[in-house]
């Protein structure tokens, strides 16, 4: 691709319904795992009694309820499978619904909560805050044309930039960089975090796919290679 190329997508993109979604990132104050209470503390002391789990919070977001979303380092055998597991995944107060200890399925009970996805917004801001993406795809920004018109140097920086996040999680996974589970991050969530219509990043995750940085991209979920830490 020679300099300047831009990169085109065929995909309509209704930009005023999706930015009057996307809130501008705020100065947040983190929560120590000192707020870990009610009952994502007690779902964690009936984890630890019956499964033998070690449950520890790295940090709470209260909701309004009030209602407890935590990102945590869990760590087990899953009761049904009997697969060890070692993980950091988000839990929220109706976790209490759920049967048995499986991180992948506690999570995916979850999902549907408004509470969740407000503390993801949040949380996805406040990475946006820190490493301050929004602001430079602000300063490569043509505001005269639309996501997928933008330069060549925007949709390079976006992409690296997702890849970088998902080597973050991987190495420093108590970084929380606004995903579910670790291992893995939501194209609902990255569309946030770069304040992008969807489809703009389902599109940087086939490009991150075709060059080996992820694998089995679904339209949703990216998924570091083990390979790529490697490298």
């Amino acid at each position: 691709m020679t300099s300047g190329e831009v990169l085109r997508h065929s995909v309509s993109i209704d930009e005023q319904e999706v930015f009057c979604l996307i809130h501008k990132p705020v100065e947040l104050l983190e929560l120590q795992p000192s707020r870990f209470a009610g009952r994502v503390a007690s779902w964690a002391e009936h984890a630890e009694r019956r499964y033998g789990d070690s449950i520890n919070p790295v940090m709470t977001y209260v909701e309004s309820g009030p209602h407890r979303v935590s990102w945590i380092h869990h760590e087990g055998e899953d009761w049904r499978s009997g697969e060890r597991f070692c993980t950091y995944h988000i839990i929220c107060d109706c976790i209490t619904g759920v049967e048995g200890n499986s991180p992948q399925e506690s999570v995916d009970h979850i999902l549907g909560c408004g509470a969740v996805l407000r503390a993801l917004q949040r949380r996805a801001a406040f990475v946006d805050h820190k490493y301050r993406t929004g602001e430079i795809l602000a300063a490569l920004r043509d505001p005269d044309t639309g996501d997928f018109e933008q330069s060549n140097a925007f949709h390079m920086f976006a992409v690296k930039t997702i890849g970088n996040i998902l080597e973050l999680d991987a190495r420093h996974p108590k970084e929380w960089p606004a995903n579910v589970i670790n291992g893995e991050h939501r194209v609902s969530v990255l569309s946030t975090l770069f304040q992008l219509h969807p489809e703009v990043v389902k599109w940087y995750g086939r490009l991150l796919e075709e060059s080996g940085v992820i694998e089995d991209f679904d339209g949703e979920t990216l998924k570091l290679r083990p390979e790529t830490l490697a490298a």
